[in-house]
């Protein structure tokens, strides 16, 4: 909904100041609300689990979206949640099918109701977190854009968080009031999760360091591997590079004012730093805030595998839970059990595939669970969910090595994998391979 504003910006902010509670209160049955990442302010989805009972048939989809009432059998009653994004809230619910999971691609959340197609999930309601708005009314979602900007404009009621601790950032970050329906005060500090490395991860971080070469583009997807590889030194040494991403990991920011990333080799947007989030902890946000350097993008531009095979010596690098010998992939489950999510995993398999001169890394240990399991496999089990197909598989790199898998046969890439897999367990998958893979 869009609203005259023959008077000034300032009188429409002001009617329109109301408490969670009166959030709340705009939602009716039937209604459809959708949640960006990082946009899901607690006191206003815990307004919404107090009003169970009141309401019914209330779809609601969100991605990390914490624990505020509505993961419960009671709650389910009234509000029907689709989770997008496996996390410690929300994987007891999942697995006791308490709520429900929507497998999806970011690129394309909206893509049936853009067509206008009968079956398109109406968009009744967005949840975003912004800025106090600045003098000319424009408010801003910081350092953390996903979909929240387009979303907004294609929703009938808007729902903004209006937080100090966000600041205004520079790109596709920022709404005028006039666009917002509702504005909820909210003084939630910034509180990452701690994610904590393994001691793998120095060793993955040096063989990946060997595939990156000064002048590259580089993408590093989030995990506790990823950020350890950073801890250990992944970029430190390089010079002149560029980021295009979906997001960062904690000890990427600081490189911009050490000189390491210039993004002056950057073929879309020289000498800017581009990303849907920025920052990982306080202190990498305020550096980001009102820095020309870094450019916010949604992520139906940044996640679409055209934009990013754009970039022609991108090197994107994601974590996985798993490979088979012949290359799948498994990004967020184990078996048929949800235990993460996609994210921008595939959209920069893809991306990276179609580069000219890209290279798409997947890392993870060579094992699981104490050592006890290998994290590659003979054959997936009955259930599980391959993320990346085969046919895109490129470079795997573990504590033992880096397995090059593109324009290899099934043959040669078991070899590759069994050569970076762990020691304890080359015997059993070398076994398997000649079982499967030879006459």
């Amino acid at each position: 909904m869009r609203h005259d504003l023959s008077g000034s910006w300032r009188d429409h902010y002001d009617a329109r100041i109301v408490s969670p509670e009166g959030a709340a209160a705009l939602v009716e049955s039937g209604d459809h609300i959708w949640i960006p990442p990082g946009h899901g302010a607690p006191s206003i989805l815990a307004a919404l689990a107090a009003r169970t009972g009141d309401l019914e048939d209330v779809e609601i989809r969100g991605l990390g979206v914490p624990d505020a009432g509505l993961f419960t059998a009671e709650a389910s009653e009234s509000f029907h949640y689709q989770d997008q994004f496996g996390n410690a809230f929300s994987r007891g619910p999942l697995e006791s099918k308490v709520i429900d999971y929507h497998p999806y691609w970011l690129v394309g959340q909206h893509q049936a109701l853009d067509a206008g197609r009968e079956e398109a999930w109406a968009l009744d309601n967005i949840l975003i977190v912004t800025s106090e708005p600045d003098s000319a009314g424009f408010v801003s979602v910081g350092c953390s854009v996903w979909d929240s900007i387009t979303g907004s404009r294609r929703a009938k009621r808007v729902i903004a968080a209006v937080n100090p601790n966000t600041q205004h950032t520079f790109g596709d970050s920022t709404l005028h009031v006039s666009e917002i329906d509702a504005f909820v005060p909210d003084d939630r500090p910034f509180a990452p999760p701690p994610v904590v490395g393994e001691p793998a991860d120095e060793a993955i971080a040096h063989h990946v360091g060997e595939l990156i070469e000064d002048g590259d583009t580089i993408q590093i997807g989030i995990g506790s591997h990823t950020v350890g590889m950073m801890d250990a030194g992944l970029l430190r040494d390089k010079q002149e590079l560029s980021y295009f991403g979906e997001l960062t990991v904690k000890g990427v920011v600081p490189l911009v004012e050490q000189g390491i990333i210039t993004g002056r080799t950057s073929q879309l947007h020289p000498g800017k730093f581009v990303a849907t989030v920025i920052g990982n902890t306080p202190e990498e946000r305020a550096a980001v805030y009102g820095n020309r350097a870094f450019e916010m993008r949604g992520t139906e531009y940044l996640l679409d595998p055209r934009n990013i095979a754009q970039n022609d010596r991108i090197v994107a690098i994601n974590g996985a839970l798993g490979i088979d010998l012949s290359g799948q992939t498994a990004v967020y489950t184990i078996g048929p059990r949800i235990y993460a999510g996609l994210g921008g995993h595939l959209a920069f398999a893809l991306g990276a595939y179609l580069s000219p001169r890209g290279r798409y890394v997947c890392v993870m240990p060579s094992t699981a669970v104490g050592g006890t399991v290998s994290t590659i496999t003979p054959q997936f089990d009955a259930g599980q969910v391959v993320s990346v197909p085969r046919e895109v598989a490129d470079t795997v790199v573990t504590e033992h090595g880096v397995a090059r898998l593109l324009g290899k046969s099934v043959r040669q890439r078991a070899e590759e994998l069994i050569s970076v897999a762990h020691p304890d367990h080359r015997g059993e998958l070398k076994q398997a391979a000649q079982r499967l893979f030879y006459p």
